[in-house]
């Protein structure tokens, strides 16, 4: 994974040498999803696919990543990336091009044929999407009974066979969403997570638009008591050696997500922006439409057809999140980001130099 100092070295790059590319290409194959999750924000995800991009388009795009300086390219979705039938086609080029590649899933539809595959190309991570230590808690959260079951026999048996073969790749890690329903599992999940062999779990707030998302919000004697069941994890994350992202809900006066904007960063231009994702960052929907990051997904140009060189360097909607940024004024929707999305970019704000760009 692209260390933040290196993130920034290529955005201190633009002041000197124009444009670059981006260092991360974030993929969504298609909406589409074989499970029901109450939280899930993709309300296309049970609609027949409407203009997917092809596998011939998918894997241009992959390979003028490549050209463009892409290091890193996740593949995950508003759906589940395993429906689509090329999608291990399009991981296969990832690695065929020397690129790092994180695979998000639902882990259902993760076989043991291409656990073998993932392993024969050099896959470097597969996060697996849990939201509960227990059946009962994961699959009423899931919206389909089994799929617990199987998402943890599917990150087993990844587990297994990376032992059986003395490797290290790839790397599993977990994702959870913290509910009302979920949130005195933290522990238990770190425990989940020591078990499947995992090197890292993400804890993330719930982000709720709808009213069945709206009940699945903390309560407000969950939220007060949220800090003391997020430092007992981490010290037990600590204590197994898994990295987490506790330490985001240990003050109970913790940012709102979906109400607090990027809190502002000290400096002017490049150095002051609250967000250097459109600098670093490439995100791709199903249908080929662009943005900087998840939230603000599908909001800019088409990379149906044509340069996607060119789209990175003049699209109008990712220049206006540029100008935005700059004058750190961000986009309304930029309020329901990720702490662990807003932390990483601290950290690479914090490698960039106080006058980046000294001819602007």
């Amino acid at each position: 994974m692209p260390a933040p100092e290196q993130i920034a070295a290529r955005i201190q790059q633009w002041g000197a040498n124009g444009p670059q590319g981006p260092m991360t290409l974030e993929i969504y194959p298609t909406l589409a999803c074989n499970l029901d999750c109450v939280f899930c924000d993709t309300t296309d995800r049970h609609r027949a696919p409407v203009d997917e991009l092809s596998t011939e388009r998918w894997l241009s795009i992959i390979a003028e990543a490549a050209a463009m300086g892409v290091q890193r390219v996740f593949v995950l979705g508003g759906g589940e990336p395993l429906l689509r039938k090329d999608t291990p086609v399009l991981l296969a080029r990832i690695k065929a091009l020397s690129m790092e590649g994180i695979l998000t899933t639902n882990g259902t539809r993760l076989t043991a044929p291409l656990a073998e595959k993932l392993i024969t190309w050099g896959w470097d991570e597969v996060h697996f999407s849990v939201d509960g230590p227990t059946p009962e808690i994961h699959d009423a959260l899931r919206g389909q009974r089994g799929a617990f079951r199987r998402t943890i026999q599917a990150a087993c048996r990844l587990s297994v066979l990376k032992r059986r073969l003395g490797l290290d790749r790839p790397r599993i890690a977990l994702h959870f969403v913290i509910t009302r329903k979920n949130v005195h599992t933290l522990s238990d999940m770190v425990r989940l997570a020591h078990a499947l062999s995992a090197f890292r779990i993400d804890f993330d707030a719930l982000i709720a638009y709808r009213p069945e998302q709206q009940r699945l919000a903390l309560t407000p004697q969950q939220s007060a008591a949220l800090p003391e069941h997020a430092a007992q994890a981490l010290a037990l994350a600590e204590s197994l050696g898994i990295a987490t992202t506790l330490a985001h809900f240990l003050s109970p006066d913790r940012p709102d997500r979906g109400s607090t904007p990027p809190p502002a960063a000290p400096g002017v231009g490049i150095k002051g922006a609250p967000c250097l994702k459109a600098w670093h960052y490439l995100t791709i929907d199903a249908a080929g439409k662009t943005s900087p990051c998840c939230v603000l997904a599908g909001e800019g140009g088409s990379a149906a057809s044509g340069s996607l060189s060119d789209l990175w360097r003049s699209d109008p909607f990712l220049e206006s999140v540029r100008a935005g940024m700059l004058e750190k004024s961000p986009l309304p929707r930029c309020q329901e980001c990720s702490a662990n999305i807003l932390a990483h970019e601290a950290a690479i704000r914090s490698c960039l130099p106080e006058n980046p760009w000294p001819s602007t």
